[in-house]
């Protein structure tokens, strides 16, 4: 039988045990850096996989301190199902609710609940009840909520035949010939050289293809694939993949670097987008206004950005609105790209959202006949 595959990435709160269930889990340890071993919190992003039964599933661990929001957002951006995980002691937490937000802006309603550290009190019923309430309004307010313990085991067993559930709803990823993977790691191996990781989507890529890596817009070939840690000929839409290329050095290409065909390859620093604004902000939260410098989260990627409003007012909570997005550096993004925009010092989400227009007119921008046509693209995407 051909085995499926799906991604699932962690989100919750600092210190709620995401790492040490991806462990229970699979089998390995997410925290990789001598830094996340000695404060004993993750501070980027972590990888393993599951093998589940005609299934197999790469897992994206994330950080939950609000420092390293932005890593979080990085290792959410192409996943098939999220994890979410709420300790029984703390219950649920400022980092909870910003990552239920970040993964509704990033189209992600595939989920599981988990609550960790069950064994720290006597009776988990009141806790799962505080969940359920704080779930409400949310792609995840049918999910299942799951009482477990890393420690002595119980519910492991409960939580893989859930997530089995779930994968095995998801349809196949497509073949559209458009392959594209958002960087999100990238080391050199000896031997070996560059390697970048991330998550394949839109198509397959195969050993001796001629690529091109933006940053630092050069094309180069794939000298090797690995696949859930195997070789392959040919890497499938919707894996974690890993791309052995040539002629590039480790630091000519970063985190947030997009691999993808030279015919595809186009790069913009204007696009008009559709926000959202969670109805989920809190009531004191400030309106995001027009003329806004921001940090425009992409793929695997962030950068700064000059935020205006096709209507030139502010956006409430709650509130919609066609916006244009005036990019500092030139990024690889497609029409229909999830976004994620965050304030200028890097502590708080504002807003989400989808591109509609990658060929934006900054001197046409609120002209009616735009307008219409963004309108029209909203209607129809």
């Amino acid at each position: 039988m051909t085995q499926r595959h799906a991604i699932l990435a962690t989100a919750g709160h600092i210190d709620h045990g995401k790492s040490s269930l991806i462990k229970a889990l699979s089998g390995t340890d997410p925290d990789r850096l001598p830094e996340e071993k000695a404060r004993g919190m993750t501070i980027d992003l972590g990888f393993a996989h599951l093998d589940l039964p005609g299934h197999n599933l790469g897992i994206v661990d994330v950080p939950g301190h609000q420092d390293f929001v932005k890593n979080m957002v990085a290792g959410v951006g192409a996943v098939d199902l999220a994890l979410l995980v709420v300790a029984a002691d703390d219950g649920w937490m400022p980092q909870t609710e910003e990552h239920l937000q970040i993964l509704g802006y990033l189209g992600v309603t595939r989920g599981v609940v988990t609550l960790t550290k069950a064994d720290l009190v006597q009776d988990t019923t009141g806790r799962v009840e505080e969940i359920r309430d704080q779930l409400r309004n949310s792609p995840f307010a049918g999910a299942d909520i799951i009482p477990l313990s890393t420690h002595t085991g119980a519910g492991l067993d409960d939580l893989k035949a859930a997530l089995f559930t779930l994968v095995d709803q998801i349809p196949p990823r497509e073949n559209h010939e458009q392959p594209r993977l958002a960087a999100d790691r990238v080391f050199t191996l000896q031997g070996i050289g560059t390697v970048v990781t991330g998550t394949l989507t839109g198509g397959a890529l195969q050993k001796g293809q001629v690529v091109f890596a933006h940053p630092p817009g050069r094309e180069t070939r794939i000298r090797g694939l690995q696949s859930h840690n195997c070789e392959r000929e040919v890497a499938q839409p919707g894996t974690r993949t890993a791309i052995n290329i040539a002629g590039l050095s480790h630091n000519a290409v970063p985190r947030g670097a997009t691999i993808t065909l030279p015919e595809l390859a186009q790069t913009t620093k204007t696009l008009d987008v559709y926000l959202e604004r969670s109805r989920r902000l809190p009531s004191d939260a400030s309106p995001l206004r027009n003329n806004t410098r921001v940090w425009v989260h992409h793929g695997t990627g962030h950068g700064s950005a000059r935020l205006l409003l096709a209507d030139g007012k502010v956006i409430e909570s709650g509130q919609n609105r066609l916006a244009q997005l005036r990019l500092e550096r030139p990024v690889c993004v497609w029409p229909g790209d999830r976004i994620v925009i965050r304030n200028w010092q890097e502590t708080a989400t504002l807003a989400g959202g989808h591109v509609l227009d990658v060929n934006a007119d900054r001197k046409k921008m609120r002209a009616p006949a735009r307008m219409q046509l963004l309108e029209a693209r909203l209607a129809a995407p």
